[in-house]
């Protein structure tokens, strides 16, 4: 389940007392005197037809309450790479920081150590370019008045970096394209997120009876900090509803219950909180097995939506390991959740002929019948969304 880059970064911070902050536009820095926050990080992406990876590298992520580095707060420092082209349709937390100060902040400073832009060739090969980066990888990001953290809340910083348009041609041969970014920022409360967010882990724990019912996914690959340090590997808490589509590994839907201690699980959600006010998901899909046991394959609907059979079929991009011009059917079972990029819901009737989409689901093979892909997931790029 993976699928304008948008960095999030979430803000939760328990009750405290004795908090003072200064105005959210003098950019005159933290002065909160006691209380810390957590900060999540996540990656996802806008789609370019000239690449078929946009491989970038982060190296560090800053707050700055200042136009100096004085009250710099570290949320990441590592090297991760992420392709930002697989994060058309979701973010994925990389970073969690449970220790951040409170306060007001101006600036966040993203650096980045390259960017591989990866293309197909005519004959089936793949070529990179390393995009030219200014000012040393070093991109710095101004809130509009910058903004405030206070006890209680949880906000989102949301950071649209598009990559189609930050990616430059400027010359002849491998070393035409600079990479300027084009970014813009929005601060917003989680609850009101739309955006969805991907998590993939195992249960360790689940609360039951309960509803929603809750339980643990650990082994997440997101950096956490706290007081005690850093580890690679993070737990959080997963909500699950009588609204949440869960699937086992043939793709089929199935009951809350099903989902057992030791499960590998891929989860779809939204951020929101948990009773301690900690980072957490509400999940919309729940795929059991894994990202393992699904299949992401992205095309172009050639018919409309049967309703009597609840299926659609679509044309498959190449270089997907079929074919080449093959298509598939896809069913729409009990469950099948159809998303835009932008995290509306929208129903299977307005996926029409000439639509883009990415589906998650189960590829079952038939003997003398077409081969069937159940759907999980659909991200389903509207036409009149092209060129958006």
């Amino acid at each position: 389940m993976r699928t304008l880059t948008r960095l999030f970064l979430v803000l939760s911070l328990s009750s405290l007392v004795g908090l003072s902050t200064g105005c959210a536009d003098s950019g005159g820095g933290s002065s909160a005197v006691g209380g810390t926050g957590s900060v999540a990080l996540a990656l996802t992406d806008a789609p370019t037809d000239e690449f078929s990876q946009v491989l970038v590298t982060v190296v560090r992520v800053d707050l700055l309450p200042g136009d100096d580095d004085s009250g710099r707060e570290t949320i990441f420092e590592g090297r991760e790479t992420f392709d930002l082209l697989a994060l058309e349709n979701v973010s994925e937390p990389f970073a969690i920081a449970d220790d951040i100060p409170a306060g007001t902040y101006s600036k966040l400073r993203m650096e980045v150590a390259e960017i591989e832009l990866v293309r197909r060739l005519p004959d089936g090969g793949v070529e990179s370019v390393f995009a030219h980066l200014p000012g040393g990888g070093r991109i710095d990001l101004n809130p509009r008045g910058g903004f405030e953290v206070r006890p209680g809340d949880t906000l989102a910083v949301v950071l649209d970096m598009d990559a189609r348009r930050s990616i430059q041609i400027v010359g002849a041969g491998r070393d035409r394209y600079n990479f300027r970014p084009q970014v813009f920022v929005d601060i917003l409360h989680v609850d009101r997120v739309s955006r969805l967010v991907s998590i993939e882990g195992v249960v360790a724990e689940v609360d039951d009876p309960s509803d929603p019912l809750r339980f643990q996914v650990c082994e997440i690959a997101v950096e956490y900090r706290d007081r005690n340090g850093t580890s690679d590997e993070h737990c959080l808490t997963v909500f699950a509803d009588a609204d949440t589509s869960i699937f086992d590994d043939s793709g089929l839907s199935v009951p809350r219950d099903e989902i057992r201690v030791g499960d590998r699980v891929a989860v779809l959600g939204r951020f929101t909180r948990d009773d301690e006010s900690r980072f957490a998901i509400d999940a919309e899909v729940i795929q059991l097995g894994g990202p393992d046991a699904f299949m992401t394959l992205t095309g172009v609907v050639s018919g409309d939506y049967d309703e009597a059979s609840e299926t659609l079929v679509f044309d498959l991009d190449p270089g997907q390991g079929f074919a080449e011009d093959t298509s598939l059917e896809v069913s729409l079972a009990e469950g099948t959740r159809i998303f835009t990029r932008n995290g509306e819901e929208v129903d299977p009737e307005e996926i029409s002929e000439g639509a883009r989409v990415e589906i998650d689901g189960v590829l079952v093979l038939a003997t003398g019948e077409p081969d069937q892909l159940r759907a999980s997931v659909i991200f389903v790029r509207l036409i009149q969304d092209w060129g958006v």
